[in-house]
C-alpha cells in the first residue's frame, strides 16, 4: 500500500511534508459500487486512494455507461473539471472494489498553498500530471484503433487485474463484443 505520506515524500523531496499529510483529515471506506460523486454534486475535494480502485464514468445520451478514467491505490480522485472550475460534477466516480481513501477540501489545500507556499509544488504538479493523462487519453483515442488501445493496457496489468472487461470495454470506445474478438486475437 503506497501511503499518502510516502507519495508527497517523493513529489517533494527535502521537504516536511507533515501539514500537507494533515490536510487529507477525513477517511473513508466504500464497498464496491458505491459512488463517491454523482452528476450535480460539488466536488470541491481531492481524494487519495489508500487502498482499492475506481472508475468515472457518465451515461451517453443513449442511456449507456461510458467509462472515461480508472484511478488505483496509490493515485489520487476527483471530477478534475468541477474541482477546478468550481463547478457542480458531471460524472459519476464509484469504487470498483471495496476501498479506503483520506479525503481533504479544496479550500484546506488552498489555505496551505497561501500560508506555506513551498507546497504549491504539489498544486502544480498535480495539476500538470492531470494534464497530461488527460491529454495522453485524448490523443490515444483519436490516433489509435482500438487493438492497440488494448495493447497499450497489457503493459499496465492494474487495467487488466481489476478491471470488468465491460468497463474496459466503454473505456476503450468499444463494445464488449469487440472487445472479446480483440482478446482472442491477442496471443499472449
Amino acid at each position: 500500500m503506497n501511503s499518502l505520506k510516502s507519495y508527497f515524500e517523493q513529489e517533494l523531496p527535502l521537504v516536511d511534508v507533515q501539514p500537507l499529510v494533515d490536510c487529507f483529515t477525513t477517511k473513508k471506506i466504500l464497498k464496491k459500487g458505491e459512488k463517491l460523486v454523482v452528476p450535480g454534486n460539488r466536488a470541491s475535494f481531492l481524494a487519495f486512494i489508500n487502498k482499492g480502485a475506481f472508475r468515472a464514468f457518465f451515461i451517453n445520451n443513449k442511456g449507456n455507461e461510458i467509462t472515461s478514467w480508472f484511478s488505483f491505490e496509490g493515485m489520487f480522485i476527483t471530477d478534475l473539471l468541477a474541482y477546478y472550475k468550481g463547478t457542480q460534477a458531471e460524472q459519476f466516480i464509484e469504487a470498483i472494489e471495496e476501498s479506503e481513501i483520506s479525503i481533504t477540501q479544496k479550500s484546506q489545500l488552498e489555505k496551505l498553498y497561501m500560508t506555506q507556499p513551498v507546497f504549491r509544488e504539489f498544486g502544480r504538479k498535480f495539476a500538470e500530471k492531470g494534464m497530461i493523462m488527460v491529454m495522453e487519453r485524448m490523443l490515444s483515442l483519436q490516433t489509435k484503433s482500438a487493438e492497440e488501445r488494448y495493447r497499450d493496457l497489457l503493459y499496465k496489468p492494474q487495467f487488466l487485474e481489476k478491471i470488468p472487461l465491460k468497463y474496459l470495454a466503454t473505456y476503450l470506445g468499444i463494445t464488449d463484443t469487440s472487445l472479446s474478438r480483440i482478446r482472442k486475437s491477442i496471443v499472449l
